[in-house]
């Protein structure tokens, strides 16, 4: 498959030559272009961020991390890094999503910097934030999901592998001219300073073709390229066009959880139940304690009917994190279904212990009280849902 995938790259070179101008590079100029990168905005540190937290999730090492900020030469500094996780931190805080997955990993980066002084200070802003997150709410998300939940069409479907990968790349070149910061940062991925796309993607080429002694390297930075794509466009609300970014970075690396997790997430927003539950699967048999999964796929179930396996799911999700409410107010949701109402009436109430100012939980449990008959305490339930809409 591999091999494949280099045969393909390199036959499309002479082609990408044609979107640009077409003097021959020169090693020592390469260098030389861009050598003062414009200063990142709040979308480009939003954007590295996350390729440093999946760094660290991955298992990267404190040297790793400080190798991580002195790559970015100018850009890294850790000053300008606080100032922007200040800002960032205020956004996260009164945002009404819920972010567990990324306030743990705030706080593993935190757990890392005692031995880099550098670093030391934007770690314990990185803890602050993540504990107080984590004792807020939790979350179901490890991309937040800004696009519509319905709506969007399924991708037509390619002729051939070739043609789904001549149309990926011919988007990332689209990418690139779009979107310079993105450039920049794929320029580091690979290890060169320019701002000519048309030297990045010779740099891809060149890295994904080298010979056999340099495959995991390059097979590495190739899937995580797609893999970042797929989370602009998954935040753009490309939701089908993240799916296919996912869907080559997989092909480059089979077993990476994220990413396996992340297209299952979208494939619920798209409707698309049964690849979902595949998706997550995977997912889960890279990483079976993954809560996060399990409810997710506990959803995809539910929208298929199958509430006993939805409910087994939920519970998966609850034997790894009993006080994850989301779990609870879904398992609420599938008893329901099955007409088990006194049993759906106590997980509701487990869901708001952890979570008091939920409402779908409050008027979810009204309707359940109201259909026992017990009317006085529906409309309390109710009149509880209707306060926390008015806050």
């Amino acid at each position: 498959m591999f091999r494949k995938i280099w045969q393909w790259l390199k036959s499309l070179w002479e082609k990408f030559l044609g979107l640009f101008s077409q003097p021959q590079t020169n090693p020592s100029k390469t260098q030389s272009v861009s050598q003062s990168l414009p200063p990142l905005t709040d979308t480009d540190y939003d954007f590295l961020f996350g390729q440093l937290l999946e760094g660290i999730a991955q298992g990267w090492s404190p040297e790793r991390v400080k190798q991580f900020f002195d790559d970015l030469g100018e850009r890294g500094k850790p000053g300008l890094w606080q100032e922007w996780l200040q800002r960032f931190g205020e956004r996260l805080l009164v945002s009404p999503k819920p972010n567990d997955e990324l306030a743990q990993r705030m706080v593993m980066f935190a757990s890392l910097t005692p031995s880099l002084p550098s670093l030391k200070s934007l770690g314990t802003l990185a803890n602050n934030i993540g504990t107080e997150l984590l004792s807020r709410e939790d979350s179901g998300a490890i991309w937040e999901y800004d696009g519509p939940d319905a709506g969007v069409s399924p991708p037509p479907q390619p002729s051939s592998e070739e043609n789904q990968s001549n149309e990926t790349l011919e988007n990332l070149v689209v990418k690139f001219q779009e979107n310079p910061n993105l450039l920049a940062t794929v320029a580091q991925q690979l290890g060169i300073q320019t701002s000519d796309p048309r030297v990045v993607i010779q740099a891809m080429v060149s890295q994904l073709g080298v010979g056999v002694e340099n495959q995991q390297q390059s097979t590495e930075q190739g899937s995580e390229i797609f893999a970042q794509l797929g989370l602009e466009q998954a935040k753009a609300g490309d939701l089908v066009g993240a799916v296919d970014s996912w869907e080559n970075a997989l092909v480059l690396k089979p077993n990476y959880h994220q990413v396996w997790y992340n297209r299952g997430k979208a494939l619920v927003q798209l409707e698309r139940w049964e690849e979902a539950i595949a998706s997550h699967d995977k997912a889960l048999e890279i990483k079976s304690d993954d809560y996060l999964a399990w409810n997710n796929r506990a959803e995809a179930l539910g929208k298929l009917e199958r509430w006993e396996e939805a409910i087994a799911s939920c519970d998966r999700a609850l034997e790894i994190k009993v006080n994850y409410y989301l779990a609870w107010y879904n398992k609420a949701n599938f008893l329901v279904s099955l007409g088990n109402l006194e049993a759906a009436v106590n997980c509701y109430e487990k869901a708001l212990e952890i979570k008091p100012n939920f409402y779908d939980g409050w008027y979810e449990r009204g309707n359940v009280l109201k259909d026992l008959g017990l009317m006085k305490e529906a409309y309390d339930s109710w009149e509880k849902a209707e306060e926390i809409k008015l806050q």
